[in-house]
């Protein structure tokens, strides 16, 4: 990959499924388009060197590498090896060093280690929640049928994002020259947290499924209309709510079948839920799956039932980009990408009477999901377009160098 190097601090490895993993791929992919050559840095087991679609992935060997709660102990380790890179370049720059999430303090070291062997660096970040408001509302969102366990392993992580990992989020974010947020509720979220408060912009963002041509949405299958919903199996995104409300369908006796796609710490929980609840071969939990798309062109409704986002919605940009008609909560920066009754139709988190009578009304109406997904591929063009990320993201790259 040809171009000027730019140095993106992921932390996770951006390689593995995930939301943090979907963004970061999304601006490389970007910035690839823009005719820079990314180089994504994360921590792993062993240091290697990957060639990937969305540019070079650069591991950097660090002991405890899974998750953002050691982020303290893998800085050292992520400053030095984008240090040792830039420096091995030979050239004083300026560069971009692009860091994301709770990772951006590693990108600020690694600036303060150049800036004295005399590398101008320029150190952004991107948020797209802040740990504290991720972690508690996992907390809120726990159940009796989600295990003691597994409440107490939440509040432990809350526990923890307090008292250290949330203080150094922010400490990155007021270091950094500029914070890029997607959304107005993410700009309010990262202001309230840090003090002082960082510079935010807003920019648009897409899903690195934009990136990749695909045909227009195939017409609904035969049988009962098909439920999707893509979402991370844990305590923020609803899936519980979803399933009860599923479960209120049937009692009604209206068809429908349903696939809830997505794997994480709850999966064998709702799995047992969708048993309790007698859906069994009804509603489908197959953890991961290669390709969402494969459901998400077939699905006569698409269902994000989250009870927060911290921004928005990756599963939800692919299902705009699918032309599925959407049903979602009207949480977070949601109801900033869309109009209710025009885009979507949108329901109060957490509200199971409520999600269960708007999907009983569009099971119902075959126009009104035909005109929904019209709008859902609509509102993909107009907002969520590889080319509209690609100009923004390229033109504020570009101003930062210039300044």
């Amino acid at each position: 990959m040809t171009g000027r190097p730019l140095v993106m601090v992921a932390g996770s490895d951006p390689s593995l499924e995930g939301g943090h993993s979907s963004y970061v791929v999304a601006h490389a992919l970007a910035a690839a388009a823009a005719g820079y050559s990314p180089q994504v840095f994360s921590v792993s087991a062993r240091s290697e060197v990957v060639a990937t679609e969305f540019g070079t992935l650069r591991r950097v060997a660090a002991p405890l590498h899974r998750g953002y709660r050691y982020e303290r102990v893998h800085r050292p380790f992520l400053a030095r090896g984008v240090a040792r890179y830039l420096a091995g370049l030979g050239d004083p720059g300026p560069y971009i060093l692009h860091s994301f999430g709770a990772w951006a303090a590693s990108g600020v070291e690694a600036a303060r280690i150049l800036a004295a062997r005399g590398i101008a660096t320029i150190p952004i970040a991107s948020a797209f929640t802040t740990l504290a408001h991720e972690n508690r509302a996992k907390v809120a969102a726990l159940g009796p049928h989600h295990g003691v366990a597994r409440r107490l392993r939440y509040r432990r992580d809350y526990v923890w994002v307090r008292a250290v990992a949330g203080r150094a989020e922010c400490e990155g974010y007021r270091e950094s020259t500029l914070v890029l947020v997607n959304y107005e509720s993410v700009r309010r979220l990262v202001l309230e947290a840090c003090h002082p408060p960082p510079p935010v912009r807003i920019l648009p963002y897409a899903a690195p499924a934009a990136f990749r041509e695909r045909a227009l949405k195939a017409l609904e299958p035969p049988g009962p209309p098909l439920i999707v919903s893509v979402a991370r199996q844990d305590p923020r995104k609803g899936l519980d709510v979803l399933i009860r409300a599923l479960s209120g369908l049937a009692r009604a006796d209206i068809a429908f079948r349903a696939v809830l796609v997505g794997r994480g710490p709850l999966l064998a929980a709702h799995r047992r839920l969708v048993a309790d609840l007698g859906l069994a071969g009804q509603v489908e939990l197959p953890g991961f799956v290669e390709d969402v798309f494969g459901y998400l062109e077939r699905a006569a409704v698409f269902v994000l039932p989250s009870l927060e986002e911290g921004s928005g919605s990756v599963a939800l940009l692919e299902a705009l980009q699918a032309g599925a008609p959407v049903v979602a909560s009207r949480c977070d920066g949601i109801p900033e990408d869309l109009r209710d009754g025009e885009d979507a139709v949108l329901v109060t988190p957490g509200d199971v009477a409520g999600l269960q009578r708007s999907l009983a009304l569009l099971l119902g109406d075959a126009p009104r999901r035909n005109r929904l997904a019209a709008r859902a591929r609509a509102r993909f063009e107009e907002r969520f377009s590889s080319e509209l990320f690609t100009h923004h993201l390229a033109e504020s790259y570009a101003e930062l160098l210039g300044a």
